[in-house]
């Protein structure tokens, strides 16, 4: 064994340290008793992306490699439980911090958490149309503030948002939103009826 012990190459315990004697005097041996405490782990960093009106996500699981227990949390919002409420915190850096016994020093990780906005359909409409009518704007006949840009699937084929009673059939057209991972599409339906227009003879 050379002068200097290496905790990543030998295994703890007694080393005996001896200086020969010489000219009639006796060898001399010091002892050195070496012990190893375990280094705490924090995992490994790791990013997460969240819809922002989405249910609490376990910050805990979602760093990498195999942290130990009973670790603290600071970041942007505190942490409780582990869990990070898109609805209630603030996105940014949480570092999770494993205190170190001496003289080993603390172990940290960092979770970067980003929040998507959710895709806004507007809300379910119903449209009563004359079947002879003109052209109605489906669009703006859904409810609430849906986002520009959706696609319409329906009974008939619509183009540039518009109905047509004179072309097309009544129906469910549905206006889909699509939204940016992880937050999921969003759908709202418009419900046409159309109604014969009065017939006075002739």
């Amino acid at each position: 064994m050379g002068p200097n012990y290496d905790p990543a190459t030998q295994l703890p315990g007694t080393f005996v340290y001896t200086v020969p004697g010489g000219g009639g005097c006796p060898s001399q041996s010091a002892t050195v008793t070496v012990s190893e405490i375990t280094a705490p782990n924090a995992g490994v960093n790791s990013v997460l992306a969240v819809c922002s009106n989405s249910v609490a996500v376990n910050l805990y699981t979602t760093l990498g490699g195999a942290p130990s227990a009973g670790g603290t949390w600071s970041g942007p919002s505190p942490v409780v439980a582990n869990l990070y409420n898109p609805v209630t915190m603030n996105p940014g850096a949480y570092v999770y911090t494993v205190l170190g016994t001496a003289p080993c020093a603390n172990a940290t990780a960092t979770v970067t958490v980003s929040e998507n906005t959710p895709s806004n359909a507007g809300l379910n409409a119903p449209l009563t149309v004359c079947a002879n009518g003109a052209p109605v704007n489906l669009y703006t006949t859904l409810g609430g503030a849906p986002s520009a840009g959706g696609v319409w699937s329906g009974p008939s084929p619509v183009v540039g948002n518009m109905y047509d009673p004179v072309t097309m059939n009544p129906g469910a057209y549905m206006y889909t939103v699509l939204g940016t991972a992880p937050c999921a599409n969003a759908a709202a339906t418009v419900t046409v009826s159309a109604t014969a227009p009065p017939d006075a003879g002739i």
